[in-house]
């Protein structure tokens, strides 16, 4: 069961600013305002690689936009961490990445500080994504929570086998529109378009033959302990 307790407490963890919007949206929207949870982002990069022009301006501005995002689902800008690692080179960061994400999953007693965890799906064809899932993976064996993985615009289609589904309302359909349009400095790339994101949601509902007008997301359950 994955909501076993009340106000729970979430560590969404993305490799990179939007990821976990695109992924996650309408269930962290859900979590933070009906369910009252605490939700924390752990974002690994800037998503701007160093070699691009500009790199500090660019890498400030996305860092921006993932905390304006964050506050259109409810999220307070203090509960966003954005990391240094850099863009299309996480697989250089094992031992790093997972640290840092203990660091934040676990107090100083090594007892967990949340109840649930999500974190990028396997089967993804970008390697920072695959990268991330394996970090979060190492970092979560001595997690007795929920673990779930969402989908990306990257991920496999034929890999992703998702088994838990978010009923999403209208509003947080649009409050997960608004955090990915908060994301302006990537407008012009195609998966972020309001309609890709609402005719995903359409498709999943519709696949499980729910009522039209019915949005879905999904995930894949790593582990979840009752």
């Amino acid at each position: 069961m994955v909501l076993n307790k009340k106000n729970p407490k979430v560590l969404a963890i993305g490799a990179h600013p939007d990821d976990i919007e695109i992924g996650a949206g309408g269930f962290i929207s859900l979590l933070a305002n009906r369910h009252k949870g605490h939700v924390e982002f752990l974002v690994l990069t800037k998503g701007v690689q160093k070699e691009a022009q500009d790199f500090i301006s660019d890498s400030s501005r996305r860092a921006s936009e993932a905390k304006d995002a964050a506050k259109n689902l409810g999220i307070p800008a203090e509960n966003i961490t954005v990391l240094d690692f850099i863009d299309c080179k996480l697989h250089e960061f094992g031992h790093e990445i997972i640290r840092q994400i203990e660091t934040i999953l676990y107090d100083s007693d090594g007892n967990s500080k949340f109840d649930i965890v999500l974190t990028h799906a396997a089967e993804d064809t970008h390697e920072d994504h695959r990268v991330t899932l394996e970090a979060t993976l190492s970092a979560v064996r001595h997690f007795h929570g929920t673990v779930l993985c969402y989908q990306s615009p990257t991920t496999k289609p034929n890999g992703f086998r998702p088994t838990f589904f978010v009923e999403l309302d209208s509003d947080a359909i649009a409050k997960k529109t608004l955090a990915l349009q908060a994301h302006n400095s990537q407008r012009f790339k195609p998966f972020m378009q309001a309609h890709k994101t609402l005719g995903l949601a359409v498709n999943w509902a519709q696949f499980h033959r729910l009522p039209e007008d019915t949005y879905l997301e999904a995930f894949e359950i790593y582990k979840s302990f009752f």
